[in-house]
């Protein structure tokens, strides 16, 4: 059963393969709570099950999470920071706003559904914790930001629009993991979005549909 789950669902395991057994563990219990919440929600969502998922004891889970909140936040904030990294590797020599705008909208849509039931977690964690909202938002704001100091961008930035762009974004995402949308959802997304910034029609639509290699989530080992 344990070598069933974490060849499913072991992203966080793999990672902690040459660790000590305390740090097996943990990434064991988040990958399992990553299965659980992909698979009912973050609300319906119980201890038990993330243990039972993981084949430990509920003693075991309080060891190392105080509740369900708190894997929940470890388990998204995680991603969301390996995917953030991810992205700014990537984009260290792109200074055009545009680019950059479309890049991580696009990217980050297909980071996401590169591990379906991380997408769905993550997708998740979205609804349910402003913070985790916040720490996305930050390098859509900084990304818009640069926009409008180039020139590209002609809005006014505030707290509105870049959570109505984080919403499109969530938007995308979950018809893609529905399998609603293909892979096209993201080029969809970002064309609208740079069309809604001012860019123009012809700029937006080449930006946002010219060729980019998806790339898949890649985790940094737990420490």
């Amino acid at each position: 059963m344990e070598k069933e789950a974490v060849g499913r669902q072991g992203i966080f395991a793999d990672e902690a393969r040459h660790l000590g057994k305390s740090a097996r563990t943990r990434a064991r219990l988040m990958d399992a709570a990553v299965g659980v919440f992909a698979r009912v929600g973050y609300q319906a969502a119980s201890v038990n099950e993330i243990a039972q998922a993981a084949d430990v004891a509920n003693g075991t889970f309080y060891l190392h999470f105080k509740d369900k909140n708190e894997i929940a936040a470890a388990v998204a904030f995680r991603m969301a920071a390996d995917v953030a990294r991810q992205l700014d590797d990537a984009m260290s020599d792109m200074d055009d706003a545009v680019e950059r705008t479309s890049f991580a909208t696009r990217q980050f849509i297909d980071i996401a559904c590169s591990e379906p039931d991380w997408g769905w977690a993550l997708f998740h964690a979205a609804w349910y914790m402003p913070d985790l909202r916040k720490q996305v938002a930050i390098y859509l704001r900084a990304d818009i930001r640069r926009g409008v100091e180039q020139g590209a961008f002609k809005v006014e930035l505030d707290d509105f629009l870049v959570d109505s762009f984080a919403s499109m974004v969530l938007l995308a995402l979950f018809r893609r993991l529905r399998g609603e949308s293909g892979p096209e959802a993201g080029s969809k997304i970002s064309e609208l979005q740079l069309r809604m910034l001012g860019v123009s029609p012809s700029r937006a639509r080449r930006v946002a549909w010219q060729e980019i290699e998806p790339m898949k989530l890649r985790m940094q080992p737990i420490l």
